[in-house]
């Protein structure tokens, strides 16, 4: 089965090439997706535009809550092609790629959270439209201009917040797909189209494609004229990035990290799995924020494995898995023999929807992913802080939740960029932080209006002259 993805040029959809010599492929198993080479053409156009969005924040809005709404309707084509392209090619199951596509509709239909996330990010959801006084200035933010997102393929969603993020600052979004997930920022680019061909933020979206092999001029071409770099992935497209990204540039970096789940004693063991299965099993473990390993304080420890197999058997139906190639499944068995051969408990099914490796803390092998869990039975929070690293560790769910007030110093001054509460970590709440950092403040540019002389300081009741200020030596009176 094979599928052509035509680029996406300021809004426009190219012309896909007819000759086998201008199309690059990359391969899904059995299948194959077809999309064109960079070219001049491609690269001057992106380069050239320049058209500065004057919208309104309601009017970015409003628009993207109309694309919303088509995305809500289970029967719009591009959503269907979406969910299809994720089973046929990404191996998502039906449940995996229809929740996929509803979280699309969620985060574009919620109008209240995307003028929250301005307003605290921000400052104030009328700062980008309008000079607003603080102090003894006027402030107000500007779009960076040309924003490049290096996205990766993980999790879909993950493009998609990035993407929104810079409409929501009225920057260019110039955006390069990942090889393993070329459909998402497509086809949220396409429904913008269907919405309206010639909206500022239809027209300001370009969706390109390129290999890191080869040759990579035109690439770096286009690094070289961005104004932000968004990058997602892995150690060597972090580099990438930060390598070809102009001097005076900033790389927003969110690279690969590593999280984990705490249960403090619980009382209901039924509600405490229940939350951490879902941590494991939302993306297969794919994501930063995918829960990797449990640790476990306090007594009915066996009863708390018992109630988790329980719960991972009821997502392996509800959200059933992606599915596994010939090397997945391969290295799924070899952590699986590796353990039992290092004499740790394993629980594992049969189907390899799931597994449990029972260890003490710091005792691991490698991690498959694909819903593996390694379960650790500690004593106190002092012997799970070691595992706590600075710019690695990303999320950490806990339950119950009132045991995040207990912990939550320690765990952020070892590092720790987000705690939750279990079965909540792919939710990001408005108002919170993305890897340490509030990213719209690094979409924007601050520029400040400050007023004159003849204002005065909250601390100096007189005009400032400065240059009477020289002439009579006067300026220590006026000091504090």
């Amino acid at each position: 089965m094979t599928k052509k993805i035509s680029f996406i040029i300021n809004g426009q959809v190219e012309i896909f090439p007819e000759s086998d010599d201008l199309v690059q492929s990359i391969d899904f198993g059995d299948n194959s997706v077809y999309l064109p080479i960079l070219n001049d053409s491609h690269v001057k156009n992106i380069i050239d535009y320049n058209e500065n969005n004057k919208l309104r924040l309601h009017n970015i809005v409003n628009f993207l809550y109309t694309v919303g709404q088509r995305w809500k309707n289970e029967e719009y084509s591009r959503r269907r092609t979406y969910i299809r392209d994720l089973k046929k090619y990404m191996g998502y199951s039906e449940e995996m790629a229809k929740l996929e596509a509803n979280w699309i509709s969620m985060i574009l239909c919620s109008k209240g959270g995307l003028y929250d996330v301005v307003n605290n990010e921000l400052g104030s959801r009328h700062i980008m439209d309008e000079w607003l006084p603080q102090d003894e200035s006027y402030i107000r933010a500007f779009p960076k201009g040309k924003s490049v997102h290096l996205l990766a393929g993980n999790v879909p969603l993950s493009g998609i917040m990035s993407i929104l993020r810079a409409i929501l600052t009225k920057n260019q979004c110039i955006i390069k797909t990942s090889s393993t997930d070329p459909f998402t920022a497509h086809a949220l680019a396409l429904s913008f189209i269907d919405v309206d061909p010639n909206h500022p933020i239809t027209r300001s979206l370009s969706v390109v494609y390129w290999q890191h092999q080869g040759d990579t001029s035109l690439a770096k071409e286009i690094m070289q004229h961005a104004d932000v770099i968004v990058a997602w992935g892995g150690e060597d497209a972090i580099n990438w990035a930060v390598e070809q990204a102009p001097p005076y540039v900033d790389v927003i970096k969110f690279g690969s990290k590593k999280s984990f789940c705490i249960i403090d004693d619980p009382v209901d063991l039924t509600s405490a799995a229940t939350g951490a299965a879902h941590d494991i099993c939302f993306y297969d473990q794919r994501a930063c924020f995918s829960t990797q390993n449990i640790y476990y304080m306090g007594s009915h420890y066996e009863e708390f494995k018992l109630a988790l197999i329980e719960k991972l058997n009821l997502y392996a139906h509800i959200l059933p898995n992606a599915k596994k190639d010939f090397d997945e499944k391969a290295a799924y068995s070899l952590v699986q023999k590796e353990s039992l051969f290092a004499g740790l408990k394993v629980e594992v099914d049969i189907h390899q929807r799931w597994m449990i490796i029972e260890s003490n803390a710091g005792v691991e092998f490698n991690q498959p992913l694909g819903r593996c869990v390694y379960l650790h039975h500690v004593d106190n929070i002092e012997q799970i802080l070691p595992y706590v690293q600075k710019n690695k560790t990303q999320t950490i769910s806990i339950f119950p939740w009132e045991s995040a007030f207990k912990y939550r110093d320690a765990l952020a001054l070892k590092g720790a960029e987000r705690i939750v509460e279990a079965g909540m970590n792919n939710i990001f709440r408005v108002g919170g932080s993305h890897d340490g950092m509030r990213p719209l403040q690094r979409l924007v540019t601050y520029i400040s209006h400050e007023r004159p002389s003849n204002y005065t300081a909250k601390d100096v009741a007189v005009e400032i002259e400065q240059t009477r200020f020289l002439e009579e030596d006067k300026f220590l009176v006026f000091v504090p």
